[in-house]
Parts: C-alpha cells; structure tokens; sequence
C-alpha cells in the first residue's frame, strides 16, 4: 500500500475514533454535539500532526453533496411548501441583502475595497445550522421554526455559491455589469431547478421498477453526486440541483411503491451518511482554526463578525414582517432566526477556492485577510451562536413545557409500543417466510424485537397493575352512590 495512502486511511480512522469517543462523551454532557467536535479540534488537534489539508474540493466535491441530499431526503415537501415564501425570501433575497449589508459595513470599517468586502459577504452569507437544529429537537422548539432554519440552509448554499462566483469573476477579469450579473444568478438557479427536477423524477420512477435495497441505496448516492457534478458541468448550481433531486426521492420516489425493507434500509444508510459526514466537517473545522491566528487578528474578527450578524438582522427584520396570513411568522422567531444563521463549511470552501492572483497576474488582493476573517467568523459563529442557543430559546418560551403525564396516558403510550413492536415482528416474519430477509439477519431482528417487547412488557406490567388500583377507588364510591340512591328511593 502506498505511503500516501496508508497515511489518509490511518488519518481516516483517526477522525472516526474522535468522532466516536466525542458522540459518547456528548450523551452525558449538555453540549451540542456539533459544537464539541469544533472545541475539539480546536484545542486539542493540529492539521500538521494528522496530515490533514481542508481544501474547497473536500467540502463541495466529497461532503456537501452528502450533506445537502441527506437534509432534504427527509424534509415533508408539504411543509416545506406551506413555508415556501419565508424560505425563499431568506435563501433568496435574503442572501443578496445580507451580502450588501455585510459588505458595506466591512467596508466602512476595515476599508477594505467594495468588491473585496462584497466578496466576503457573498461567501459569509451561506448558514450552517446542523448545531441549531438538532438543538431544536432536544428542547422540542416549534416544529416550524426548525424547518425555517433548515430549509433556508439548504437552498441559500447555492445562491450564495452563485453569488460568490459572479463576483470573484468580476474581481479577477475587472470588469462587471449588474444586468449581466442578475441574468446569470437567475439562470444558474433556474438550471439547477431544471436538472434538479429531471434527475429526481427518473431516479424515483428507477427507484420503483428495482427490488433491491442495496440497489436502491447506489442509484440515490449517485443521483445525490450525479446531481451536483451535473449541474457544475452546465455552470449550473449543483447544491440547488442536489436538494431539488432529494425533495423527490424522499417524498415521491421513497413514499410510493417501495417495500417497508427498502424503506428502512434508504433512511438508515443516509442518515449514517449524514452524521459521518457533519461530524467530520465540523471536527475538519476546529482542526483548520488556528488559535495562535485567530487570538492576534481578534478585532478584526470581532467586526466582521458583527457586521455579519448586520447583515443578518436586516435580512431578518426587513423580510420577515412583510409576511401576512398564513406565511406570517411570530415575532418570537426573529431572534432565533436572526441568532440561529451560523456559517460552516461552505463559507470556508469558498474562502478557500479564491484564486491566487488576477487576470492580469498581480496577487488577489486581502486573500490572506479574507481566508482569516472567514476562519474566525466560522469559529466564533459556532461556538458562540451555538452554545447560547439554548438560554435564547428559554427566555423567548420557545422551550417545550414539560406535560404531567398521568398512568394512564404512560400505559396508553407503552400499549401503542407493544402494538408497534409486535406489527414489526409480523412484517419481519413475513418478509423472511417470502425470501425477501436471510435466516441470519431475520434472527438479529427479530431477537432485537423480542428483547424490546419483553423490555416493554415489564415496564407496563406495574403501570397496568397501578391503573387498576388508581381505578377502584372509584368503583366503590359509584357502587356506594348507587346504593344511597336506591335507599333514598325506597324511602
């Protein structure tokens, strides 16, 4: 095996047990998972002792696809659709605003040249809110509020993507026009609808006539890739491409026609696919920020990071209020909205794709300026955005109230459980007697759904035996009034 290559496969598994050790760690720790794989790499690992390089290609080529397929795979197109304008408004508009907010106030504050500090803005206005989201599902914060947040992170990659390369073009050649520049941000989306909607509807319509889950699960990693290297070809956006062709083989080819196996199997690869590759890209980033780079350039981070946060609240406060009937979003959203837009990944793959020097030869100007505040921007957006999440979300109300349950609604829950299981049982048996599940994995199965029936079985054993009790009581006071009733009758 050749020495490179033994290098990243050991490199490989090193991230993996990191990855490992923080996710058990976490379970124990109120901390967002997200958030301590960046402390981790930040204080405690160096690129030069792990042979790590993060290159633009990395993120866009290798994990965004993954990223991107996997978040939209399971979004309810419904949902998404009774939320279309506020989404858009935010992935849209929203990304120009912010870049002409941001850029402005970089402008008058680190004199920076207005299409440096445009630049910065475009590849500062992608949001990140893996940490956020899966923050929402642990406080049980409104449903719609996590969809807001994701749903504009999956469409506001690409169009800050377009944006960024419609500057950097004008940048690097010296030349720019504003209706030229419009004509090919529209296109590039419209294109990448286009391919989106094409490659999703012929994987789903592939999905149905091919009975094999395995099969299943290649034919979406290449549509996922396909997609995206697809869309780039035709100088399309390929993040747009890619979520389009996920909304269609989750809610149209996974939804129709396949068996509950291949159902299964589709939800479990991509979310293993998903949490590998977040992991990996928030540990990635904590490796890629120097601590010694970020502390000696700490105003200059400050302000960008200020300026960025700007940008957003004018997106969020400007946009936002305009909505009216059943778009309208309540006012307690704002702050979140406005403190939940963390940057990530796509803000340091574009930082890193700027070129080395212009058209004409001479060195890109403030590219090291550029790739430092990107670095500290992500960092300081992570961390401090994400760790304070939390108390945000309680002080607005937004936190889901903790219900007195009562036995009865405890014993209705584990009955529905008991049903749940044994339904799964039958299904499993079933599928084993048609050929459709091996001996080996039918008997992994099904004893795994023993194991928890029995488990659920115990648990609801004493709550049945506490109902009956709690029951009594009231049986005998009924027998009592009836008695006295017929005595006063009888009287």
């Amino acid at each position: 095996m050749p020495t490179t290559l033994h290098s990243t496969v050991e490199t490989f598994l090193v991230l993996l047990l990191i990855v490992f050790v923080v996710a058990a760690i976490v379970q124990r720790v109120r901390l967002p998972y997200t958030v301590a794989l960046v402390v981790v790499g930040f204080l405690g690992l160096q690129p030069a002792s792990l042979n790590i390089t993060l290159t633009p290609d990395l993120i866009l080529l290798v994990f965004l696809p993954t990223l991107l397929f996997e978040g939209a795979y399971n979004v309810p197109a419904g949902r998404l659709w009774r939320n279309a304008l506020p989404i858009t408004l935010l992935a849209a508009p929203g990304v120009l605003i912010g870049t002409l907010v941001t850029g402005a106030i970089i402008h008058l504050a680190l004199g920076l040249s207005w299409g440096i500090a445009l630049l910065f803005g475009a590849l500062i206005s992608s949001t990140d809110p893996i940490a956020v989201v899966s923050l929402f599902r642990q406080l049980g914060a409104p449903r719609r509020l996590a969809l807001l947040v994701e749903g504009e992170s999956l469409f506001n990659d690409g169009a800050a993507i377009t944006l960024f390369q419609i500057i950097l073009v004008a940048i690097v050649s010296g030349a720019f026009g504003l209706a030229g520049g419009i004509g090919r941000f529209l296109l590039t989306v419209a294109g990448a609808l286009v391919v989106g909607v094409v490659v999703g509807y012929v994987g789903s319509r592939l999905l149905r006539a091919i009975d094999s889950a395995q099969i299943q699960i290649t034919a979406t990693v290449v549509a996922a890739y396909g997609a995206y290297l697809l869309a780039e070809t035709l100088t399309f956006s390929g993040a747009i491409a890619v979520v389009v062709a996920a909304l269609f083989f989750g809610n149209y080819g996974s939804a129709h026609g396949l068996s509950p196996r291949s159902v299964r199997a589709l939800s479990a690869t991509w979310e293993f696919l998903g949490f590998v590759a977040n992991s990996l890209v928030f540990l990635l980033i904590g490796i890629a920020l120097d601590p010694l780079q970020v502390l000696s350039n700490w105003w200059v981070i400050t302000i960008a990071f200020l300026a960025t946060l700007g940008g957003r609240a004018v997106v969020v406060f400007l946009l936002m209020p305009l909505l009216r009937g059943a778009q309208k979003i309540p006012p307690r959203y704002l702050p979140v909205l406005l403190w939940g837009g963390l940057r990530g990944a796509v803000s340091l793959a574009l930082a890193l794709s700027i070129p080395l020097s212009l058209a004409n030869g001479q060195a890109f100007p403030q590219r090291h300026t550029l790739q430092v505040i990107a670095f500290g921007v992500v960092g300081v957006s992570l961390l401090l955005q994400g760790l304070t999440m939390s108390p945000l979300i309680g002080w607005l109300g937004l936190r889901a109230r903790p219900t007195e349950q009562t036995t009865e609604d405890a014993v209705g829950l584990l009955r529905a459980r008991v049903a749940a299981v044994e339904g799964a049982l039958l299904t499993l048996e079933r599928e084993h007697e048609r050929g459709e599940i091996g001996a080996l994995q039918f008997g992994r199965l099904a004893s795994a759904y023993r194991a928890e029936h029995t488990q659920l079985r115990q648990q609801l054993a004493p709550l049945e035996a506490q109902e009956a009790d709690e029951e009594q009581p009231a049986s005998s006071d009924a027998r009592y009034d009836d008695a006295t009733m017929s005595d006063n009758r009888n009287t």
